[in-house]
């Protein structure tokens, strides 16, 4: 009965309590970074900067929630990692200025002169996190397509009573780290540890329930993409086109040498479905 008070989530906001969105497939969170900082709560790694909440690490980013909208004509940039701009602010300890924590693909920004809230803005990408480790990643759509694929909830794995397993996504992640990230058809690894996202788990009889070892394999996107007729059907959608281009435009070099069996057909798959 406590969360029918009216007043409630502003008032859990003014406390300093995460604010998190319980209806999607994870956990969608906002928090004052600088609070969360303090309390040792951040954890910068290379793939980027984790919430710890609850006993569990959720990746995300931190971004200017007020900024000077129309005197720059522009939003404020998010980052990712600790990067030059960031390690100058913390370093010289300056937390006069207000971040907040996210994972969501959009925030409000308020301008901080005419105190107007743009709502449900997507932000770019420091430039700085961007040249150092980020490709494919250009603002938070980008950002927030690869927790689908790898950020849901750290929980224990088990199988509902319809029968469908829940939290799949964690078993995806440790067969994958078992296999250590190396494609079982062409055999490429992850160069960097972001780049893990494109190595994803096949289910070899097509049944996504049946989760023994025997029917998984660890693949990477392009050997995911043309394991047949349904996958490349699947892959033609705009959001993975995107993610094969990414792929593809930092492991071409590779590709070619390992020859990988689909190498002659990614360019124009990417090509066709770019046009849709």
């Amino acid at each position: 009965m406590l969360y029918q008070f009216q007043n409630l989530r502003q008032k859990l906001r003014e406390f300093g309590f995460p604010e998190i969105d319980v209806n999607s497939g994870y956990k969608a969170i906002r928090t004052d970074f600088n609070k969360a900082y303090k309390d040792g709560k951040i954890v910068f790694k290379e793939d980027g900067i984790y919430l710890v909440h609850e006993g569990n690490e959720y990746r995300g980013y931190m971004y200017m929630p007020t900024y000077r909208v129309s005197e720059y004509n522009s939003y404020s940039r998010f980052h990712l990692t600790r990067c030059s701009t960031i390690d100058n602010f913390i370093s010289r300890g300056m937390f006069n200025t207000f971040y907040k924590w996210s994972n969501h693909k959009t925030n409000d920004i308020e301008d901080r002169d005419t105190k107007e809230t743009h709502e449900e803005i997507t932000l770019k990408l420091c430039s700085n996190c961007q040249s150092e480790i980020f490709d494919g990643i250009n603002d938070t759509e980008d950002f927030f397509e690869t927790l689908e694929t790898s950020d849901l909830n750290q929980e224990h794995i088990q199988v509902g009573i319809n029968g469908y397993v829940k939290e799949k996504e964690k078993i995806s992640k440790h067969y994958r780290q078992k296999k250590m990230y190396k494609c079982e058809s062409c055999c490429i690894q992850p160069k960097q540890r972001f780049h893990n996202r494109w190595w994803h788990v096949h289910h070899i009889n097509g049944d996504k329930l049946f989760n023994n070892e025997s029917n998984l394999q660890c693949l990477c996107i392009v050997c995911h993409a043309f394991n047949d007729k349904r996958h490349e059907e699947n892959f033609s959608r705009k959001r993975m086109v995107h993610e094969l281009k990414s792929f593809y435009d930092n492991y071409k070099t590779e590709l070619e040498e390992i020859q990988n069996p689909y190498f002659d057909r990614i360019e124009y798959f990417i090509e066709e479905n770019s046009r849709q």
